[in-house]
């Protein structure tokens, strides 16, 4: 019978056991006990079970591998107990009902070269009950600090945190991760670490006897497991080559005694169980010195460990289609690993295959991970010497297929996904630790990680727009021979609106394209650095614009700070050397920088051409046009104005009177007459335009009730009439005509 997923689209259960009732619990289990999920739950449960236990002496054998090999056995006891405490807590607290936890390959493999690390300070001093002890211990630290990490990040709600590690990165651990898996699970095999000094004892037809076959099995398994994804695959390829194991042993007329002791059988299991793996006296013989003394390669393990919950929660979301409380997953596993720790276990999490299969068999229910949990437990407790009669060679050959997809999967298939320099990182950490070590690969992950961010966060443009004098202008009103002068002379004003986050990347490259500008013809005589869109600096910013600003004094160039927070003016003007002072200034926003600015240009222009007859003449010629063509504006403004004399009515406001405030209700058309008057608004101090003889104020207004979105105040002595509503309406009925050349008038204002 073939079973289809219950609900291929369930909804997430955003709590868990931690803070679930017992009886809503149970009431669950109940539920899913009497449903039709429950027989793909068991039976898809008892083939998981019988894989968890068979990775978990994959991994002790890894572990207490090479002069801690002969304690492997007792080793699986401590695996096996972390297996069952994470299986059994993710089925009863995870979102995702079919999930399968486990000790895990990754630290696992991190966790080996530590206990090596061991057996080689301890290999003199100490007993073998004392070495195990040791690396339990450290095992122990390990899980702990894993699950109190686990707990931190779920308690703080920091998951999301941890998505923002860069991607080449964690490729590059992972693959590392599967070579080592791939070494360790050579080294399970035969007893012997692949190196190029062990690679004529391992070319010995007696040791090649006990590797080849493994690995052999390994990459078939491993080819076929890339065609097809059956699930049956994988505990059918076990049994077949279980079978075709002992027709070998029976063809060359080997017995099953001599196959134990030549190596190709798993054997040492006690009858009894593997429980307790220690007693309370062993604790005596821990050397915690030993242990103080692995503290990176521990923290290795916690890095490691919290990468991995990520990286398979984050697939078993993609490979379900749910979404998850990524930080109640978080908190679960916590508690699932100290539980594990607390047995001497490496720690763990849920496995994305395993915990597919269920979701994708229809077995999504808690009982499919209870169910392995229970086979896990009957094996630590009642025995395991059934599994005296399983291949040595299989084991190793489970943890080569690990490595191979390991691999397959961030050496090869990323190549398709990542941008070359992105590749090179994910190559050059599996290089690093394939070639020195898992703790020298993180290292030089880490440095990866922070060159990355640098490199990345540099070629973000901080300049969001640059600009000259020439093309755009400040607020305020001028003549128009001061305008033909901005036109021509502007370009001597440079300005650069920054954006995001200055640090010593993106301000070393912004000033150093600063720096080119002081030497451009013509020579600048303002640069404008506008910060209203900074979100932030580092020291290195300052430092670095504090070079620019000297830079440019020593050429007389000004340099105007706008919209600049006080830290930064503050600790700018502490770095400046007294010279350089002169030359700097600050301005509350851009367009009360611009406007000095063009105070500059335009007094210095005026200054030569005063001097120069010639100059004056061609300012002359410049402007007469436009100044031809505004009077005529100003006319014929004039002629409506005296047009409207019996329906309009005149305010004059002096110098600093506000003519109107921000939330005002406004019932009248409002034009200038004579003077100046600025809008600002209140909340910010920005001016946002002036208004001149024949502008309008609030134009809405013209054509129906409307509130005023800002303060406008008179600059100068201003006079400004006012068409009421009721006047104009009876303006509409009295002069139709005139009225819609007012109307026209406001519009064309509108739309320049």
């Amino acid at each position: 019978m073939t079973y289809k997923p219950v609900n291929a689209k369930y909804q997430v259960v955003r709590s868990n056991f931690l803070f679930l009732k017992p009886s809503e619990l149970l009431a669950e289990l109940a539920q899913d006990l009497k449903s039709a999920r429950i027989v793909p739950a068991v039976f898809i449960g008892m083939v998981m079970g019988i894989l968890a236990v068979i990775i978990a002496f994959s991994f002790a054998a890894m572990i207490y591998s090479g002069p801690l090999a002969p304690l492997a056995i007792r080793g699986a006891g401590l695996t096996l107990w972390g297996t069952l405490m994470i299986c059994a807590v993710s089925a009863l607290g995870s979102t995702f009902k079919s999930v399968i936890g486990l000790t895990q390959d990754a630290p696992a493999a991190v966790m080996s070269t530590v206990a090596a690390a061991i057996a080689a300070a301890m290999a003199m001093t100490a007993s073998a009950d004392s070495r195990f002890m040791t690396v339990a211990a450290t095992m122990l630290v390990s899980a702990v600090a894993s699950g109190a990490a686990f707990l931190i990040i779920g308690r703080f709600r920091l998951a999301n945190l941890l998505r923002f590690m860069p991607y080449p990165v964690v490729g590059g651990f992972l693959a590392g991760s599967g070579w080592l898996l791939s070494v360790g699970g050579i080294s399970v095999m035969c007893g012997v670490s692949p190196s190029p000094e062990t690679m004529q004892e391992m070319m010995t037809p007696a040791v090649a006897a006990l590797w080849l076959p493994g690995v052999i099995y390994g990459v078939t398994l491993f080819a076929l497991m890339l065609r097809w994804s059956h699930f049956l695959i994988l505990p059918g390829s076990m049994a077949v080559a279980t079978i075709l194991f002992y027709v070998g042993f029976a063809v060359v007329g080997i017995s099953i005694d001599s196959a134990k002791s030549a190596g190709f059988l798993v054997s040492g299991l006690p009858a009894d169980g593997l429980w307790p793996a220690f007693s309370v006296s062993d604790l005596s013989l821990i050397d915690w010195a030993v242990v103080w003394r692995q503290a990176p390669g521990i923290l290795t393990v916690v890095l490691v460990t919290v990468v991995g919950m990520l990286l398979n929660m984050s697939g078993i979301e993609l490979g379900t289609g749910c979404d998850t409380d990524m930080n109640s997953e978080f908190t679960v596993g916590g508690a699932a690993n100290f539980l594990a720790g607390c047995g001497g276990s490496i720690p763990g999490y849920p496995a994305i295959s395993l915990s597919l299969l269920g979701f994708k068999t229809g077995a999504d229910s808690r009982w499919t991970g209870l169910v392995s949990a229970a086979v896990v437990g009957a094996v630590l407790f009642v025995g395991g010497s059934v599994l005296e009669f399983f291949p040595k060679p299989l084991l190793g050959g489970l943890l080569l297929l690990l490595g191979l997809f390991f691999i397959y999967d961030w050496l090869i298939e990323t190549r398709k996904r990542l941008p070359l320099a992105d590749y090179g990182i994910v190559v050059s950490i599996f290089l690093v630790i394939g070639v020195f070590g898992f703790i020298q690969g993180v290292a030089f992950g880490l440095v990866a990680t922070v060159v990355f961010f640098v490199v990345r966060f540099s070629r973000v443009p901080v300049v969001a727009s640059s600009f000259s004098a020439a093309n755009r202008h400040s607020l305020k009103q001028r003549p128009i021979p001061h305008r033909k002068i901005l036109t021509a002379e502007g370009q001597r004003i440079l300005g650069y609106e920054l954006a995001g986050y200055l640090f010593f990347g993106s301000a070393a490259t912004l000033v150093a394209s600063l720096n080119e500008k002081l030497s451009t013809h013509p020579h600048p005589e303002v640069v404008i650095v506008d910060f209203k869109n900074v979100s932030g600096f580092d020291v290195s910013a300052i430092n670095n614009f504090t070079r620019f600003v000297v830079n440019a004094a020593a050429g007389r160039t000004f340099v105007a700070f706008t919209s600049a927070p006080e830290r930064f003016i503050d600790t700018l003007k502490a770095h400046l050397p007294g010279q350089a002072t002169s030359f700097v200034a600050f301005f509350p926003d851009l367009d009360h920088g611009l406007e000095w600015c063009e105070e500059r240009i335009i007094g210095g222009a005026l200054t030569e051409t005063a001097t120069s007859v010639g100059s004056l003449d061609a300012l002359f010629d410049q402007s007469v046009d436009d100044v031809i063509a505004h009077l005529e504006r100003q006319e014929r403004f004039e002629a409506l104005v005296e047009r409207l004399a019996p329906w309009i009515e005149h305010r004059d406001y002096g110098a600093g009177t506000v003519i109107m405030t921000k939330n005002l209700k406004l019932d009248a058309l409002c034009l200038v007459v004579s003077g100046e008057a600025t809008e600002t608004d209140p909340d910010t101090g920005t001016r946002r335009r002036t208004f001149v003889p024949g502008d309008v104020i609030a134009a809405q207004a013209a054509f129906g009730r409307t509130t005023a979105v800002s303060t406008v105040t008179a600059a100068e002595t201003c006079q400004v009439i006012l068409l009421k509503q009721d006047a104009r309406q009876l303006l509409e009925k009295e002069a139709p005509e005139l009225a819609i050349s007012l109307h026209v008038y406001v519009i064309q204002k509108l739309a320049c």
